[in-house]
């Protein structure tokens, strides 16, 4: 197993949201514990393999350039997943 498949397995903090202030709505998706991986889908589902790929990206990026990757956040249950809508436009 690589460093980067290590890193793969453990239980980051998912968040996805819905950006509907635009007409053709977006999910996003992100992993809160690494600051600035980020993805986006037409579907949740989309959103969140987009963002999978990007993960790997993202940690693979860090170790080659000797940064630390930070680990999950302590929780009582493995990985934790939110899902947030934003407010429909007034």
């Amino acid at each position: 197993m690589s460093e980067a498949d290590r890193y793969m397995a453990l239980p980051y903090t998912i968040e996805v949201a819905r950006d509907e202030r635009r007409r053709d709505a977006f999910h996003v998706a992100r992993v809160l514990e690494l600051e600035g991986c980020i993805a986006q889908g037409r579907t949740e589902a989309e959103a969140r393999s987009e963002l999978r790929d990007a993960q790997r990206l993202f940690i693979e990026t860090m170790l080659d350039n000797g940064v630390p990757v930070p680990e999950p956040r302590p929780s009582p249950a493995t990985a934790r997943s939110v899902t947030r809508s934003s407010p429909s436009p007034a």
